[in-house]
């Protein structure tokens, strides 16, 4: 195995997870049955970047969930003690998962903090529709493309999504060996 994460496939299975919440509670795919995909986010507490981003992805779970495609966080890093903390002050509205192994976090190609994946379910079964950031500036004021609401936009209008991957900027994520 590589020491560096490497996205999968545009077009590929998603993989699949079983994670704890900050409750204590698995989540996996199949909690999202009824569902028309999931947007995955990986997130961390500390990361300047993340911190910047955890409103835009509050928002994602505000307009995006009640049209089928809730937001997933996947913390690579943190303790589920941080977490729970973190997602208390700040509200979150999403489920927020703990890869304590970092395992899935790898196998995602999550190589900085909010790196972000669309998943779609084709055939009931989920594929990766984009890979990459969530928009294109880390200060809100300054966005000019906003990646995963133009691709959900597509996804929802039956539309080819143009920009099936970008590159997001945060934080390396550190694994551990």
């Amino acid at each position: 195995m590589s020491d560096t994460p490497t996205a999968p496939s545009i077009n590929s299975n998603a993989i699949g997870f079983d994670l704890k919440n900050i409750d204590g509670k698995s989540v996996s795919l199949e909690n999202f049955k009824d569902s028309k995909g999931v947007i995955l986010v990986f997130l961390t507490n500390n990361c300047p970047i993340a911190k910047m981003y955890q409103s835009r992805v509050k928002d994602l779970q505000e307009k995006y969930a009640k049209l089928g495609f809730p937001v997933v966080a996947i913390d690579p890093a943190d303790s589920r003690e941080d977490m729970k903390t973190v997602a208390n002050e700040k509200g979150f509205n999403f489920e927020y998962l703990h890869d304590a192994d970092q395992k899935i976090s790898f196998a995602y190609g999550a190589i900085v903090n909010t790196h972000t994946v669309i998943l779609v379910k084709e055939k009931g079964a989920y594929k990766i529709a984009y890979i990459g950031a969530i928009d294109d500036n880390r200060d809100e004021t300054k966005i000019t493309t906003k990646y995963v609401e133009t691709a959900i936009a597509s996804i929802l209008a039956k539309e080819e999504i143009k920009t099936k991957t970008s590159i997001a900027k945060g934080c390396t994520i550190t694994y551990r060996k």
